[in-house]
């Protein structure tokens, strides 16, 4: 069985904004800072029920920021929330084939105790550093966990869900 959940983020969208930039001593100096945000599909892989082992897989949420007048170092803070998906509750994700569905669900670390949400979500920020008067840019990457239990009781088949990515700056 194929398993695959697809986290939806805003892979062609650009933010932009026109930010007075803090670091500078006159407070008139205004840069256009853009930020962008791009995901990979979690995929499961195959999962086997009678397995004693849990089945994870990792995807990445990259946030790139550029600043076209850079004037030192910017950064640019940022929470990435995601949805429920399908079931309507982050505590309990579930993928669907069909009429059947299979739970999973979504990790802020590899060490899988704390579920991604949708209103604490996880921080973090880009720094952008460059040469005075040149634009720069630079990215960081937010790894989402998944993770779906070990002998859950599913028919063969391909499942899936769909979560939305909320990146606030």
């Amino acid at each position: 069985m194929r398993l695959r959940v697809r986290l939806r983020g805003a892979a062609s969208l650009v933010v932009c904004v026109l930010a007075l930039h803090a670091n500078e001593a006159d407070a008139g100096l205004c840069v256009l800072l853009c930020c962008n945000v791009a995901n990979a599909p979690l995929s499961f892989g195959t999962y086997n029920p009678i397995s004693g082992s849990p089945t994870l897989a990792i995807a990445d949420i990259v946030v790139t920021c550029s600043e076209t007048l850079t004037v030192g170092s910017v950064t640019v803070p940022f929470s990435i929330d995601l949805s429920a998906g399908s079931s309507g509750s982050v505590a309990n994700r579930t993928m669907t084939g069909g009429s059947t569905t299979l739970p999973y669900n979504i990790y802020t670390s590899a060490g899988y105790t704390t579920v991604w949400d949708n209103t604490t979500g996880v921080t973090g920020s880009v720094t952008i550093t460059g040469t005075i008067g040149i634009g720069a840019q630079a990215s960081t990457t937010v790894p989402a966990y998944g993770r779906i239990l070990a002998s859950q009781p599913v028919a063969a088949g391909s499942y899936s869900d769909s979560l939305i990515i909320t990146v606030n700056f």
